[in-house]
């Protein structure tokens, strides 16, 4: 019996443990988001904040789309399983749509945010058609 309850915690710890990307950010700190958007709170949407204005790609895929607004761009990344990565609030990239993608590539750079006095960057996971939560190996905010 012991040794089904270790076989069963470990197999959890283990999941939970591959289950977490890379900050996309090199040292980068979770924002904690109390700004709401209509009226609530989006949750699967992870700004992340850092000294390091690089942005790394936390996994393998393709980019679909790149978004480019007056003062950023937004890349879409869908890997081989149609999940989606959204990386948004690059102040540069040098990436085309199409464009292969390796895990812990490069994928430009954050824009300075006066009010943080850091780089910063919006990331959020969509698993198909649903946003979802992940966690980030990124430090969480006090």
């Amino acid at each position: 019996m012991k040794i089904r309850i270790l076989i069963a915690l470990f197999l959890h710890i283990n999941c939970w443990f591959f289950s977490q990307y890379r900050c996309p950010l090199n040292s980068g700190r979770i924002i904690l988001n109390k700004m709401n958007l209509y009226g609530h709170q989006d949750e699967t949407k992870n700004r992340i904040k850092s000294d390091s204005n690089q942005v790394i790609s936390v996994s393998n895929g393709e980019i679909v789309k790149i978004i480019k607004s007056d003062s950023d761009y937004s890349l879409i990344i869908r890997n081989d399983k149609n999940n989606f990565f959204i990386y948004s609030n690059l102040s540069k990239t040098m990436l085309k749509e199409n464009n292969k993608i390796d895990k812990d590539q490069s994928l430009g750079f954050a824009n300075y945010d006066e009010y943080y006095a850091s780089y910063v960057i919006d990331f959020q996971f969509w698993k198909k058609d649903e946003s979802v939560k992940v966690d980030l190996k990124c430090t969480k905010s006090d």
